[in-house]
């Protein structure tokens, strides 16, 4: 049963930095991956991905060799927060994060949907880039 174990609301930044860390080391297909891997570990597993140690595990499952010593660091971290910084300019506050747009109408505004959304909210998208 998904969410059972959820227990905490974890500060992300460090799993925001093994999941950059997987692309940079194996390229999407990694980052895929270990993205996959911190839903595991949150929402299934109930576990606490603020702490280090449940990272630096994720990361050796990962391959990722330098893993531990790149989370001891302070390497990206500064990235990261700039890209928080960044998408909440934009007026992301949730993800997934969906902008739509009609390729045939370039010029026009996109479409934004953040957060989970119900099928509705995706139908009514499409019909307004449609019209």
């Amino acid at each position: 049963r998904k969410f059972a174990n959820w227990k905490f609301w974890p500060n992300t930044l460090q799993a925001s930095r093994l999941i950059h860390r997987a692309g940079v080391v194996g390229g999407w297909e990694l980052q895929h991956k270990a993205k996959g891997l911190v839903f595991q570990l949150i929402y299934e597993d109930g576990a606490n991905i603020s702490v280090l140690d449940t990272l630096i595990k994720a990361a050796a499952q990962l391959g990722i060799e330098d893993g531990e010593a790149y989370l001891r660091s302070e390497e990206d971290v500064a990235l990261m927060r700039t890209q928080a910084r960044e998408a909440s300019r934009m007026g992301i506050s949730g993800v997934p994060y969906f902008v739509c747009y009609n390729s045939e109408k370039e010029d026009e505004d996109p479409v934004t949907l953040s957060g989970a959304q119900p099928p509705k909210a995706f139908l009514q998208c499409i019909t307004r880039l449609a019209a």
